[in-house]
């Protein structure tokens, strides 16, 4: 038995010193150090350049004149013109509708009566005073009074005519409102009176648009306003440029016009403050304006309000700025250096940088995660000549391997 236990404890021994020398005898492999793979970048190279920023917004056009026609006198609709329905276009002082002015031609006519009546009664107040005059002349002493004078009868005489004169005037306004005419140019956006219809004083008759302007409410947020030039107390002839872009019959459109006031106060539900961009003549009626298409009221437009005007600007893709002030740069051709860099405005695709960079930089613009100072990194133009240099390697590997055989 314990033989038994010598002999097999002897080849267990005898196995590991075999194997044991078979791997001190393999060859070690060659080394080879480790390849890094180099990130293939995009660069740009910089230039500083005059910028103008733009401010965008948007917002549905409204007319300046909204206004609803009432009727100041009541009676019968007897006349109605051709103009006067939804969507027509009329003009200052068109008549759009005419009622019944038979009862006012005869209140014109019994005030005129009046009048006259009050006249002749005031000329027989002047004569009558006259007389008494030359009588107290002749019989009286001292100096007469206003009673001898008949002063009194004269003074109401002469306010009868007065009342008489406004009675008329009042008559006369009152015919020339059965004819109820627009007050300024305007769209009629709708119409509550028939040919027919008895009205009442105060009767709303239409509502009418203004076409000479049109305004646009443009919300912009606070930070946005640093970049504007707005008209205040102090420069109102301040009035930047807006273009606004909308569709007109299926197609994208163009309309300018200018800002020309703010609302003067942030609004309550949202924080942001309002400018007021005008455009005039947005129908196009007197061919005065820029506009080829008529910008109609209700349209939602984008705008783009002109900015502040900055020289030695650089702009570069938004994707190019790392962790909120610094850009990458291209050195030696193939290594990253951070560099900050002071922004003058930040857009959603576009970022404009002040200071830190100079004319010549070439900046990196492709995505790069965690990037840090001296990275690797390959341009896109150089990795395409690598890429054609180990063709040729690999061509002229093949070729020899041919000779040699």
């Amino acid at each position: 038995m314990t033989k038994r236990i010598v002999v097999g404890v002897s080849i267990v021994i005898a196995t590991i010193g075999i194997i044991w020398g078979l791997i001190s005898m393999k060859p070690e492999p060659p080394k080879k150090k480790p390849f890094v793979q180099a990130i293939v970048v995009e660069t740009k190279t910089v230039e500083s350049e005059d910028i103008q920023f733009i401010v965008d917004s948007q917002g549905p056009v409204l007319p300046v004149e909204n206004s609803t026609l009432v009727t100041e006198v009541s009676g019968r609709v007897i006349g109605i013109s051709d103009n006067f329905r939804v969507g027509a276009f009329v003009e200052k002082g068109e008549t759009l509708f005419t009622i019944d002015p038979a009862n006012y031609v005869a209140n014109v006519r019994s005030a005129e009566a009046a009048l006259a009546q009050a006249q002749a009664s005031y000329q027989d107040a002047q004569a009558r005073t006259e007389q008494a005059r030359k009588d107290w002349k002749k019989i009286g002493k001292g100096e007469p009074s206003d009673l001898a004078l008949r002063l009194p009868q004269l003074k109401q005489a002469e306010a009868s005519v007065q009342s008489a004169e406004a009675d008329l005037m009042r008559a006369r306004r009152d015919l020339e409102r059965t004819k109820v005419k627009a007050t300024f140019d305007a769209l009629i956006q709708s119409k509550m009176v028939g040919l027919g219809q008895f009205v009442n004083m105060g009767s709303q008759a239409a509502t009418l648009y203004g076409t000479e302007y049109a305004e646009v409410r443009l919300p912009v947020p606070d930070q946005e306003l640093a970049y504007l030039r707005l008209p205040d107390m102090e420069n109102p002839e301040v009035q930047p440029d807006v273009r606004l872009l909308g569709t007109y019959a299926g197609q994208e459109q163009n309309w300018f016009g200018k800002i020309v006031r703010t609302e003067g106060v942030v609004e309550q539900t949202n924080r942001l403050t309002y400018l007021v961009a005008q455009i005039k003549d947005p129908y196009n009626l007197k061919a005065e304006s820029n506009n080829d298409k008529p910008l109609r009221f209700g349209t939602f437009v984008r705008a783009e309000i002109a900015g502040k005007q900055r020289e030695g600007l650089i702009g570069l893709p938004r994707q190019a700025l790392y962790f909120g002030n610094s850009v990458l740069i291209l050195e030696n051709e193939s290594e990253v250096r951070i560099q900050q860099v002071t922004l003058a405005r930040t857009e959603a695709n576009t970022i404009y940088i002040d200071s830190g960079l100079k004319a010549g930089d070439e900046v990196i613009v492709t995505p790069v995660h965690n990037p840090v100072n001296g990275m690797k990194v390959q341009k896109v133009g150089s990795q395409a000549n690598s890429g054609k240099a180990n063709t040729k390697d690999n061509t002229l590997s093949s070729n020899s391997d041919t000779a040699k055989q």
